[in-house]
């Protein structure tokens, strides 16, 4: 079976290889007609068109974001294979290819990391913010392990907001949908003088009505609000020098991720209190409110032999997680209230030089982040008659150099070679009920590295090969006290792909095939109401990613993406496994090798086609977009399961001039039921289900 699925991953690059020169030999399009857009990334930290980057990346523009309703960062796996946005609260945990997290300390940061204008985003509980302004989004996967300054094994998801200009133009959309929500936002930019241009981005979002209800407190639950805003100010006080500053801030207040029991598993109290996928029975309301502010500085300025990139930043955290019923049963066994937050610094500097043979870039970069729970409050009849104060506070200091060059070697063959150098300390204080205990170090030098070889077989083609390095932080369980730290995780990649433009570019073909080697992985559990990280497992991952864009008519265009994934733990001896039911007996398996890793869908893909309707009464731009994912596991034991799942979501838009536009759409409009997120713990199988069937209209003005 090993063999016949090695033989099936070559099948759509050899098969694209034998049909090369007949697809090349196509009749060429009619004078006039419709192309596709060249799509400009900056997956190496240079702008390059996505078809000249040796990396296989996802690129997303913004109007392709709102066609398909992707309006935040965990509806993202609609339109990516092989990514999963599990999210509780305003906490998303991405996997990419089989690779992330499944903790959600302050602390513990992501395996897919977020970047938003070239700024890491470190608190995994500031990660939900809705899209507003986005010119496009990046999801590079697989490890980045040179150009990236927090490094990331999974991969990088890079959000890219608009950049002001000096042409004044606003747009503002109001919208309607179900649930008693209202959301609105605005965007304007402007000049200022001859040099500078400034711009401003409004979001907002009021859910009225929850998906369910709590039948013991009587009350909404899965509901949530939002507010963002966002200013960019550009200047150019010279010819060869430019200077973007931002701030930006985000508040959001959730119950969505409201945990329940699976149907059919008793509580600790013995009874069974499933009432419906969105209904819960804990003792107490949950919420969750995420506050995040930020500023950034970017300086661009033009040497005689190189391009002079300096990256600043600041950005402060904090959420309240809680009171959250962590048994979700009616009686009060544990109920948790988490106050934390993250304060980070940021300095990077980039020195990007080209030239007709070698395009090269060197980078040094600074990190500073303090991350806690402080405190975090436990009570309840497990807990005792006192509630348990406990205070964790990580400091992580790091610095990284970088290089990375790529090489003209002739006859159409590049070279690429990348090298970071990262030295990290750790400190942890902790304390419970007030007493402190002895802090904690912890830190690790690594090397990481990119190689890659691509070969230009014509304009339109590029093949190349590629092997990776990267690396995950290591850190401490906050809630932990005297806890002595699990170290990083490390990941080795090895790619091979195409990237073709074919039908004189009215059809983009990419193709990846790889295999992972993934050692030390961070794995965490639920242990008396708090988190347990340990380096406990290996694992193997492989895969295929295909990725297929046409335009079949002047009307129609048409995306197919695919992915399939075989992951599987080479060792994870004595994995912490609960039963499904905290009145069960305890259980156990020596070893989890050879079984699934968990969050690795076997197959995944998507489909989205636009189609353009001119009338005498203005344009009509029809989208859907239908996403499968046949299902995965949440825990090594291959128990608890994801279900297999086919999402359809549409929109039917109407611009009858310029200036004004409205949008009717529905996403889930088959109202499947599916999980968001799936935790076996000690107090059972908890479960929250993702968003029901919704529908709306959206009006929209330009001008």
């Amino acid at each position: 079976m090993s063999n016949i699925k090695h033989k099936a991953t070559l099948i759509p690059i050899l098969a694209i290889c034998a049909f090369q020169s007949e697809i090349q030999a196509s009749a060429a399009p009619e004078e006039g007609a419709r192309v596709l857009e060249q799509i400009v990334v900056t997956a190496q930290r240079r702008e390059q068109t996505l078809q000249d980057v040796p990396i296989s990346v996802n690129a997303i523009s913004g109007d392709s974001l709102k066609g398909r309703g992707i309006d935040s960062l965990g509806a993202l796996s609609s339109a990516v294979p092989a990514l999963a946005v599990p999210r509780v609260g305003s906490v998303v945990t991405p996997f990419l290819r089989g690779v992330g997290s499944n903790a959600a300390d302050p602390n513990n940061e992501a395996s897919v990391a977020t970047y938003v204008d070239g700024i890491y985003m470190a608190a995994p509980f500031a990660n939900v913010f809705s899209f507003n302004n986005i010119e496009r989004i990046e999801v590079l996967k697989g490890p980045q392990g040179t150009l990236f300054g927090r490094n990331a094994t999974g991969g990088v998801i890079q959000v890219v907001t608009r950049d002001p200009v000096a042409e004044s133009f606003y747009e503002a959309s109001i919208g309607y949908a179900k649930y008693d929500t209202v959301s609105g936002g605005f965007y304007g930019t402007t000049g200022l003088g001859s040099s500078a241009a400034i711009d401003l981005a409004i979001q907002f979002e009021d859910q009225g009505d929850g998906w369910g209800k709590n039948v013991v407190t009587g009350n909404d639950v899965y509901k949530g609000r939002e507010r963002s805003i966002r200013s960019k100010l550009s200047l150019e006080p010279l010819d060869t020098t430019r200077i973007l500053l931002s701030v930006d801030h985000f508040v959001a207040n959730t119950s969505i991720g409201d945990y329940q029991l699976r149907p059919g598993v008793p509580g600790l109290d013995g009874e069974i209190n499933y009432h419906g996928r969105h209904n819960t029975t804990a003792n107490v309301d949950y919420n969750i409110k995420a506050e995040s502010t930020g500023a950034m500085a970017r300086i661009e300025h033009e040497l005689s032999f190189a391009e002079l990139v300096s990256l600043t930043s600041y950005r402060d955290s904090d959420g309240r997680y809680g009171p959250f019923d962590s048994d979700a049963a009616p009686v009060n066994f544990v109920t948790a209230t988490l106050n934390q937050s993250v304060s980070t610094i940021t300095q990077e500097f980039q020195l990007i030089g080209y030239s007709n043979v070698v395009d090269w870039s060197l980078g040094a970069y600074y990190f500073d982040n303090k991350a806690k729970y402080d405190p975090g409050y436990l009570e309840g009849l497990a807990i005792g008659a006192d509630p348990l104060s406990l205070v964790g506070v990580q400091d992580t200091e790091s610095w990284s150099l970088y290089g990375q060059a790529t090489v003209d070697i002739g006859k159409g063959f590049a070279l690429t070679g990348g090298l970071r150098y990262t030295d990290e300390d750790q400190t942890f204080d902790s304390s419970a009920n007030g007493f402190g205990l002895p802090k904690s170090s912890n830190g690790f030098e690594e090397w990481t590295w990119r190689t890659a070889l691509e070969y230009r077989a014509s304009p339109d083609i590029l093949y190349y090969l590629s092997y990776n390095r990267g690396i995950k932080s290591g850190g401490f369980d906050l809630l932990s006290p005297g806890d002595t730290g699990f170290d990083p995780e490390i990941l080795d990649a090895y790619e091979i792909g195409m990237k073709a433009e074919l039908l004189d570019n009215r059809l983009r073909l990419n193709t990846a095939v790889f295999y992972y080697d993934y050692e030390d992985i961070q794995v965490t559990s639920i242990q008396n109401s708090t988190t347990s990280t340990a380096n406990a497992a290996g694992a193997k991952i492989k895969g295929v990613d295909v990725d297929l864009e046409a335009i079949l008519s002047d009307q129609l265009t048409l995306s197919v993406a695919v992915s399939y994934l075989d992951g599987e733990y080479t060792d994870y001896p004595d994995p912490v496994i609960y039963p499904a039911s905290p009145i069960e007996g305890p259980v156990s398996i020596p070893n989890a090798k050879g079984n699934q890793t968990i969050r690795t869908p076997e197959l995944t893909g998507n489909i989205a086609a636009t189609y353009r309707i001119p009338t005498t009464a203005g344009e009509f731009l029809l989208t859907g977009n239908v996403s499968y994912n046949d299902g995965y596991y949440w825990a090594p034991d291959e128990r608890l399961r994801q279900p297999s799942h086919t999402l359809v979501n549409a929109s039917l838009e109407w611009n009858p001039d310029d200036r004004f536009g409205v949008v009717f759409w529905g996403r889930n409009l088959t109202d499947k039921t599916y999980l968001l997120q799936g935790v076996p713990s000690a107090y059972g199988d908890l479960i929250a289900y993702a968003s029901p069937r919704t529908y709306g209209v959206t009006f929209n003005f330009r001008y």
